[in-house]
């Protein structure tokens, strides 16, 4: 059974999730620009939503109870799916083929700071002062990433304008599924699932319209991308999200995420050969230290958090 939410070890295992989640994302964004190239994004995101959404519902009826929900709580659940991952996939996919490797998944550092400013003013979540100095220290991390030249090539105006529509799709949907657990709607092992249901189905309407093309040979062949899409970026990663999510204040779970990039910068640069110097990892050093301030600071003092308030 899992630790209750209320419990230090409790809380230490949804960092540890949080933290899978938002470093699995960032390198899938790597496989998702090597695949842009020969893929539309919108069949992308429904074969990689398609196949997470197996694998979630079959974890949900093996492991966890059933629970009776009000139409309108899965209703609920499905459009957050459209938001994130669906619209978020799809726009950041396609943004991705417009944008340096390392670049599209530098831009995802930006998040933390509009999660933790949603969250306080959508939510009237505390912002503490560690959670705040440890956004600052992050974003100061992607700014020397940045001024690495070498590392962040040529990129389209376009690509930075979908990317940070992504950006916005992203942020607000990490506030809506956390205003959703805050209100008892939805179960976190259920909200994962219909998230990715209501993704692939927003996904496969992109398909229909667009009228991607569908070839199993060339699929078949990019098998074990579209594997790692379906189990590591999203079946894993959605069960590990959605679990930290109902455990921790969007602030925290905000400056978490600002993990990810830096792993993914790392998974970009070696999957697009690019020159990572000392200026380049100073960056990735400096994103992870903010990410890392709260839980540090909480194993410091040894201090059991109260729920919904920092680590």
């Amino acid at each position: 059974m899992l630790e209750s939410s209320t419990s230090l070890p409790g809380v230490r295992l949804a960092v540890f999730a949080a933290l899978f989640s938002f470093s699995a994302g960032p390198i899938g964004v790597v496989v998702q620009k090597w695949l842009v190239e020969s893929f539309s994004p919108f069949l992308i995101v429904a074969l990689q939503m398609t196949g997470g959404a197996l694998v979630l519902w079959g974890i949900r009826g093996f492991a966890f109870p059933r629970v009776e929900l009000p139409r309108s709580a899965i209703l609920k659940g499905l459009g957050l799916g459209v938001l994130h991952p669906g619209g978020f996939m799809i726009v950041y996919t396609a943004a991705s083929g417009r944008l340096d490797s390392v670049t599209a998944v530098l831009l995802l550092a930006l998040v933390p700071a509009l999660v933790a400013i949603g969250g306080r003013v959508a939510l009237r979540e505390t912002l503490r002062p560690i959670v705040l100095l440890g956004i600052v220290i992050s974003l100061s991390g992607f700014v020397v990433l940045v001024s690495e030249r070498e590392l962040t090539g040529a990129n389209e105006p376009m690509g930075f304008a979908l990317g940070i529509l992504g950006l916005m799709l992203a942020s607000g949907s990490v506030i809506a599924g956390r205003a959703l657990n805050t209100g008892a709607v939805l179960p976190w092992f259920l909200l994962a699932p219909l998230q990715v249901s209501g993704a692939a189905v927003v996904a496969w309407g992109g398909v229909l319209l667009t009228g991607a093309s569908i070839e199993p040979k060339p699929i078949m062949e990019s098998a074990g991308a579209f594997l790692y899409l379906a189990l590591g970026m999203t079946a894993a990663s959605y069960f590990a999200y959605s679990f930290a999510l109902s455990r921790l204040p969007t602030p925290v779970l905000g400056l978490l995420s600002a993990a990810g990039p830096g792993i993914g910068a790392l998974a970009a640069a070696i999957v697009f050969p690019t020159p990572v110097g000392t200026t380049a990892i100073l960056g990735i050093a400096t994103i992870l230290l903010g990410a890392a301030l709260p839980p540090i600071k909480n194993l410091l003092v040894g201090r059991k958090p109260a729920p919904g308030k920092e680590l």
